[in-house]
């Protein structure tokens, strides 16, 4: 399809790693590409950050997702 830009993402890690939510913050002009970006981050899970020791959830903002072809 040739696509490629940049995705922009807010995500909410919550205190066990897994995503509470994704936030599109800038998109790339492609739905595909959006889509594809905050159903992958979806799936993974974080080592959540901490306080005083102890797990908490945190939102990460701007994460940068760059989509680009190469060869």
């Amino acid at each position: 399809m040739g696509d490629e830009g940049e995705v922009r993402l807010d995500v909410h890690v919550g205190a066990d790693g897994t995503v509470l939510d994704v936030r599109l913050r800038q998109s790339s002009g492609s739905p595909l590409l959006d889509r594809t970006a905050i159903e992958t981050v979806r799936r993974w899970r974080f080592d959540p950050a901490t306080v005083d020791g102890r797990p908490v959830a945190a939102w990460y903002h701007d994460w940068r997702w760059v989509f680009r072809l190469e060869g």
